[in-house]
């Protein structure tokens, strides 16, 4: 709502590349970062582990770079799946197909790059800050909150990542996103630093934002082949062997064992504003 009234007050037509770009930028603060910083308002920064808002280690830097890219392979082969799942299929699946191409259509209008600088915009909008507001509630909030509720890692990591797809409401993605969420889970505890699932959040999205551009620009690459979800089954099982590889290296070389019962245990801060509701409250 605030970001349709900056357009309304800014003149800007809704429907317009930067319409659509304000209200991404909005959407992302406003409906990702904020609900997870107003969570810590109320219940501390000890609720969400600090947020992991450790710096990484020089290992877990790279490894993170080498498993959002290889994990390319694994994802798109997914979304090969899930597309086939539900294709051809009428009643409510069709009217959620003619949602999401709608969807897609506005999405190609924030694509339409044609300079370097559209480039480093719509990375920054399509890439980073969805890497960064989306990771903070998942990954930082959500997901440390399930896993103290749960007392099981895993659950936590994996309900938290049907949640994240589940969310964006795009249901012929719905597996490999939330196989991406439980990826950037398992990130975040064996790094032990939010930093790294951002980084793979950011990747992953960039990568699909820098195959539009060449696209559009360059004879290096066509449109249909960057929407293409086609990927042979050899190529997506090494894709896939290599995640496995790399998350048992970060596992391996990570810290968690130490960090896991302050992550699983609730804290308890001195003053929360639901103390103070209840304070204030007639008995």
């Amino acid at each position: 709502m605030l970001a349709i009234g900056v357009c309304m007050v800014a003149g800007i037509d809704l429907e317009s590349k930067l319409g659509l770009q304000t209200q991404t930028a909005f959407t992302q603060i406003g409906g990702f970062l904020l609900p997870a910083f107003l969570f810590i308002r109320v219940f501390g920064r000890k609720s969400v582990t600090h947020f992991s808002l450790n710096q990484p280690k020089t290992l877990h830097f790279i490894l993170t770079i080498l498993l959002a890219i290889a994990a390319l392979g694994a994802v798109a082969y997914a979304g090969e799946l899930n597309l086939k799942l539900l294709e051809g299929r009428g009643g409510f699946i069709t009217t959620l197909k003619e949602r999401e191409d709608q969807l897609a259509e506005i999405m190609m209008i924030m694509l339409d790059m044609k300079s370097i600088g559209s480039l480093l915009v719509t990375t920054l909008l399509v890439g980073l800050l969805p890497g960064i507001c989306e990771e903070f509630l998942f990954r930082g909030a959500l997901q440390s909150q399930l896993a103290k509720a749960f007392k099981n890692i895993h659950l936590a990591i994996w309900a938290t990542a049907i949640i994240f797809s589940a969310i964006h409401i795009q249901f012929f993605g719905f597996v490999p996103r939330m196989l991406l969420g439980a990826l950037f889970g398992y990130v975040l505890i064996y790094t032990g630093s939010i930093w790294m699932p951002i980084l793979a959040h950011f990747i992953n999205n960039s990568v699909g934002v820098l195959g539009y551009y060449l696209a559009q620009n360059t004879d290096l690459i066509s449109q249909e082949q960057v929407e293409s979800t086609e990927v042979s089954w050899f190529i997506a099982l090494g894709s896939a062997a290599i995640v496995f590889a790399v998350i048992l290296i970060m596992k391996k070389s990570s810290n968690w064992p130490e960090r896991r019962l302050e992550y699983m245990k609730f804290p308890y801060p001195k003053e929360t504003f639901i103390d103070q509701f209840e304070n204030d409250s007639p008995s």
